[in-house]
């Protein structure tokens, strides 16, 4: 709670709204976001999710979405996962919360409470909570307009049953040498603890299909900055939803754009492109 006042303390003396906590009863108790509100209501909102063992606070601080969406006119809410984790399906975690009921009730509420425009909702994660934006869209894809991850790939158990009900645009952010969740697909962390994953690439290509667009994406290296990157956009897309994906290459396990990182666990990161901003001008049609 220290953390999240303190982050929220630091939001509010830049953007001059009112950070506040948004509660939420659920089966699995009494579950909380915090919630940075745009300056008209309601407005075009994206609800950002954490990696595994993090915070809602820590992913607003330091991760660029917060600052991303306010100055894009959005709303900006993090959701907190029980015990610092989500339930994307890949069954990795002994506690199962039902993560997907949550977060279909906390949009409801935040429609409720005409902070969020009902046709313009958005999902983004990091991690574990990529993973859960993926399931979501499998799941319940018609509650968002659009779905930026990072550092994730689709649950092997989830996409083995995976039919969203609508096309969503996505904007997918994944190192080409990431060691924690494989680019190439595989088990997640040491032992495969983590469960599996598919492949980047054939995450992407998935959601391709499912939007309608065309079987094969254009694909580019583009230089931002210092940095190499390869961009693979899936075109000719069902609603326009069409499916992005940026490969950093040589990339690790690090949040692009972030203000911290952990070398020892990840190695050090490549800080000069942002995530959050690349995903946020595409969800607000740059």
């Amino acid at each position: 709670m220290c953390l999240a006042l303190a982050a929220a303390a630091a939001l509010i003396a830049q953007s001059r709204v009112q950070a506040g906590e948004l509660r939420v009863e659920t089966r699995d108790g009494r579950r909380t976001a915090i919630v940075l509100p745009a300056g008209s209501e309601p407005a075009p909102t994206v609800i950002v999710l954490h990696g595994a063992f993090s915070s809602a606070a820590w992913t607003m601080q330091h991760y660029g979405f917060a600052e991303a969406a306010a100055a894009r006119g959005f709303a900006a809410v993090f959701p907190q996962g029980v015990r610092g984790c989500w339930n994307d399906g890949r069954n990795s975690f002994p506690w199962r919360a039902d993560d997907v009921a949550f977060l279909k009730v906390l949009a409801g509420e935040l429609m409720a409470e005409r902070i969020a425009d009902p046709s313009r909702i958005y999902i983004a994660g990091v991690s574990n909570g990529g993973m859960m934006a993926m399931r979501m869209l499998c799941e319940a894809s018609d509650l968002f307009a659009g779905a930026g991850t990072v550092l994730a790939n689709m649950p092997a158990a989830i996409g083995a049953r995976c039919q969203p009900s609508r096309p969503v645009p996505i904007v997918m952010f994944n190192g080409s040498a990431d060691r924690w969740v494989p680019y190439q697909g595989g088990g997640v962390g040491p032992l495969n603890l983590g469960g599996f994953v598919w492949g980047t690439e054939g995450t992407a290509g998935f959601m391709a299909h499912a939007n309608g667009c065309a079987p094969r994406p254009y694909v580019s290296d583009v230089s931002i900055d210092d940095m190499n990157v390869t961009r693979f956009a899936w075109t000719g897309c069902d609603r326009r939803a069409r499916v992005t994906l940026y490969r950093v290459n040589g990339g690790r396990h690090q949040v692009y754009g972030s203000t911290i990182s952990h070398h020892a666990l990840f190695g050090r990161p490549k800080q000069v492109v942002s995530a959050a901003e690349t995903i946020m001008a595409a969800f607000a049609g740059e």
